[in-house]
């Protein structure tokens, strides 16, 4: 028992070794979020590549679409992004959107917005978005690396207008983050339990061994 005692108690302290191993991973995290505006205003960090998120409301698909240079009727979204403190320039960038009249089994038509087809750039400001293209220099989405620490505002409007009551139902700012995890955290309750029960295991069979090494003392005394 002294013995088992003892073997449990090592596996516990082994466990508790591994408790503070750490898990590093790149995790795409908010910055700032609003729901139900045309603009969002945020606070920014120099040299952080950030992506700008936009959901658009839902009654959009009603109303005209004008016809682009492929005859397909698109509505275009803008979305300027400004250093406001300190002042900088706009970045703008253009995102066209279809609409589709996709039937269910029903034959009911849901119309929906797609994006159609790229992204582009229709003005340069003082955010450098080249981070944001694909190996054959189309935009991937919305954003680039912030120039200098300030609040930085994106702002929404959209051709052919909607009205103005309908807003946007999200905005928000993203960014990359590395994220430090513990995932063996519950090593140490449970490597500190099996050391608790191995050493008590070993404490009474010790005080077993010794109790019983003196009554066999005291027989031969006797004898």
């Amino acid at each position: 028992m002294l013995v088992f005692g003892l073997l449990i108690a090592l596996i516990g302290i082994v466990a508790m070794a591994g408790y503070g191993e750490a898990r590093t991973t790149i995790r795409e995290k908010s910055i700032a979020t609003t729901t139900k505006s045309w603009n969002l205003n945020c606070t920014l960090t120099a040299g952080d590549n950030v992506t700008f998120v936009f959901r658009e409301h839902a009654l959009w698909v009603e109303g005209y679409f004008e016809p682009n240079d492929d005859g397909v009727a698109v509505l275009l979204v803008y979305v300027d992004i400004t250093p406001i403190d300190p002042q900088g320039n706009t970045t703008e960038f253009e995102v066209p959107f279809a609409v589709t009249d996709p039937t269910t089994g029903s034959g009911v038509g849901i119309r929906r917005l797609v994006l159609w087809p790229n992204i582009t750039e229709t003005q340069k400001g003082s955010i450098d978005t080249s981070v944001m293209l694909d190996n054959k220099s189309r935009y991937t989405g919305v954003g680039g690396t912030i120039p200098f620490n300030g609040t930085y505002e994106a702002r929404l409007h959209v051709y052919p207008p909607r009205n103005a009551t309908q807003p946007p139902s999200f905005l928000g700012f993203y960014h990359n983050a590395t994220v430090t995890q513990y995932p063996n955290s519950y090593l140490l309750p449970v490597g500190g339990a099996t050391v608790a029960f191995g050493g008590t295991v070993s404490f009474l069979a010790a005080k077993d061994s010794i109790h019983r090494y003196r009554a066999r003392t005291k027989s031969r005394k006797v004898k």
